[in-house]
Order: structure tokens, then sequence, then C-alpha cells
């Protein structure tokens, strides 16, 4: 497996085109967001307020993958804030941060001191706190304005599991730092992707060749995102994700996929057929839901114009 450098560009010289093939590190793009010097601890907890949130739980082997929401329920936001700053603040991860080891090195540390289990949050960034939405802005990339927006956070080693995403993506760092590697969508037949699945069974952050032989013919890309950067990603590749620093906070932007992108990647034709019947699928079920209803109006007279 082969990983090469993302390039780096100023964001006065970038623009996502319609077809763009290669992800893409932009420096300045941000650096007027108040979120970049206000997003600490104690302005988080007062700009959330008494919210609960839904925790996702990282736990088993590959730890990467099996996301679940933890059980229980919902948690208040800053309960989770918190256990962050405890774990963040314990000596065995500022130990295992301050050493700077690469991406492989940082999880078997990780896993040598007994941190079995992890927690992550991403939600919607308006639903969790209007107000910390107003401390970002959307980049000037495309022009239908987002689809999604989410606040992200989570503390070191905890990992996305690599994984396609079908709309394009904007990841803005705004505190700590996380390793990405990204694969073109051209290396998927090397990843072993699940069935019906934007998810690989091949985790390059420990990458098991006698397990996945055909991983080693894959060519990759990384990078180190820091606080103030943003990362490009465009439909199809494949990204792994992973905290390197004690704690970390991002801010994902998602847009609708631009004429053709989608279209030009054949390895993505199966999700969004997939995509299209569910989609179709759900409407016909919500149609029918309504239709009792629609049919008691009628009987008893309401709803005549």
């Amino acid at each position: 497996m082969e990983l090469n450098p993302v390039p780096r560009i100023a964001a006065c010289s970038f623009r996502p085109a319609r077809l763009a093939r290669a992800p893409c590190v932009v420096t300045g793009n941000v650096d007027a967001w108040p979120a970049l010097h206000r997003w600490q601890p104690a302005y988080l907890k007062t700009a959330v307020g008494a919210r609960k949130v839904a925790v996702r739980e990282v736990s088993g082997a590959p730890r990467n993958v099996y996301q679940n929401m933890l059980a229980g329920g919902k948690i208040l936001f800053s309960d989770y804030l918190d256990w962050v700053l405890e774990i963040a603040g314990s000596e065995d991860i500022l130990a295992i941060a301050a050493a700077g080891a690469d991406t492989a090195q940082l999880i078997r540390a990780i896993g040598a001191c007994g941190f079995e289990s992890s927690y992550y949050l991403d939600v919607s960034l308006g639903g969790l706190s209007p107000l910390l939405l107003a401390d970002t802005a959307v980049p000037p990339w495309f022009d239908p304005p987002p689809i999604d927006t989410i606040f992200w956070c989570g503390v070191l080693g905890t990992s996305s599991g690599l994984h396609a995403d079908i709309k394009p993506n904007c990841n803005v760092q705004v505190f700590g730092n996380k390793t990405f590697i990204m694969f073109a969508p051209s290396q998927a037949r090397w990843l072993y992707p699940m069935p019906r699945m934007t998810h690989c069974r091949f985790d390059p952050n420990l990458p098991d060749f006698e397990r996945f032989p055909l991983a080693r013919r894959a060519v990759g890309w990384q990078c180190t995102l820091q606080a103030g950067e943003s990362l490009y990603i465009p439909v199809g590749w494949y990204h792994q994700v992973t905290v390197a620093s004690p704690w970390a906070i991002n801010v994902n932007f998602f847009w609708p996929r631009p004429f053709p992108q989608g279209l030009a990647t054949p390895q993505l034709w199966g999700q969004l057929v997939r995509r299209g019947w569910g989609s179709l699928w759900q409407a016909f079920a919500n149609r029918r839901r309504l239709a009792p209803n629609e049919e008691q109006r009628t009987l008893t007279g309401r709803g005549k114009e």
C-alpha cells in the first residue's frame, strides 16, 4: 500500500471542478470564523445549554467499523464534553499524543493502555446550537446551500472507518487535528468494500495484508488537517479519518452532487440506484399511511373546498 501527500492550495486559488478527481487541503478558507477562537469548553457549554445529544459508541474489532448509538438514549452535551476533557487530559492520552507517532503506532498504543471503547458525537450543527452555527460560514465552493452541516467531536484515536460519501464534502478542522487516509474510487477493488455499503472491511490504519492481500496494490493519499484548514473530498473518494490529538472538533459540509459527479463514478452507481429506490419506496409508504386519513376526511365531508 502506497500513500502520497495530499496537495495543498490557498483558498484564493481553489475552485472544485464538476469532475474533480482529487482531494485538496485548502488553507486560509476559514480565517474569519469566530469558531476558531471561541469554541473553548466553557463557551461550548454555554452556547449549547441543557441540550441532550445522542452519542455513538465505538468498540470491538475492528473498532473503526462498528459504530452504535450509546445504550441508554441521549445524554447532556455538557456531560459528554466533560468525558471528552477527562479522557483527553489523562496521562496516557497526553503521552501518546505527545509522542508524535504515525496512525498505526497511535492506534496500537491506545489499545495497549486498555482504552477499549470510545464515544464520539456527530450532530446537526444548527440543531445543536444556532449560536455555534453563526460562528461558522459556508465555504463558497458550490452554488446551492449545504444539505447537512455536521458538528463532530471525539478523542484521540477515534476513527470513522474507511468509507465513501456520495456527496461532495468539506471538512473544516476547528480544534485539534485529524489524519485522513484517502483512496480514489478506482481503488475500490483493492479495499474490500462491504456488500451494498460504502464502508470497507480493510483498515488502512492497521493494514492486515494476510486477510486482505489485494490491499497491497492500493495507492492512496494522506494528510493531517490542522485547526483552521479545510479538506475538500470529492464524491466517491474513500477516506478514513482518525483523531490525532487528545481531542478534536470539526465541521462537515455536505452539498448536493453537482451533475455529472456520481454518474461519472461507476463505483457509486449501485449505491445511487439503491438510494433512489429507497427514496421512492419511502414516498410510497408515506402515501399509504396518509391514505386512510384522506379517505376519512372525504367521508366526513372535511377538507372540501
